[in-house]
């Protein structure tokens, strides 16, 4: 009888580290909106960021928007554009918040990744304690290679 409640116990201390661990992971990113590609809407559901490559001799952080979460994996922004986490958007930034990059590989686009920096742009930027926020969107419907697709998205992540 004994040793059940010590098992008791330290399976449920165990289940509370677990649940409290998930639950400041999950506190550390936010993700809302649309990502539509041919008018197909899809769920993107977890978002990083990175420390990117310099572009122009200016630092860069890498936004990774996917479907499928991406946390444990150092290829982030490259497994992503090939589909290994669904539908993705990587997003290369300047400190400022001023997009460089843009790559859409959505699951309903024929030719993917799509590259178009210029198309969509980023509002209500914050990179302060420890965190990046902001809201990346297309001026309506884009159109590349003969498809669209389409981005309005509020996000909070952790600073790489």
């Amino acid at each position: 009888m004994k040793m059940s409640i010590q098992r008791l116990v330290i399976f449920s201390a165990v289940v509370v580290a677990l649940l409290s661990t998930a639950q400041l992971r999950a506190a550390d990113s936010e993700l809302s909106g649309v990502f539509k590609g041919n008018d197909q809407p899809v769920n993107l559901a977890f978002v990083s960021a990175h420390k990117g490559t310099a572009i122009a001799s200016k630092e860069t952080i890498k936004l990774v928007f996917t479907e499928k979460d991406h946390a444990k994996d150092q290829q982030t922004d490259l497994k992503a554009l090939f589909g290994d986490y669904g539908s993705a958007l990587i997003i290369g930034i300047q400190p400022d918040g001023k997009v460089v990059t843009c790559d859409i590989a959505h699951q309903a686009l024929k030719q993917k990744p799509i590259s178009s920096p210029s198309s969509v742009k980023m509002s209500d930027f914050k990179n302060e304690g420890g965190q990046i926020s902001g809201k990346l969107a297309t001026d309506g419907k884009q159109e590349a290679f003969g498809q669209t697709w389409e981005v309005n998205l509020i996000f909070k992540t952790k600073s790489p």
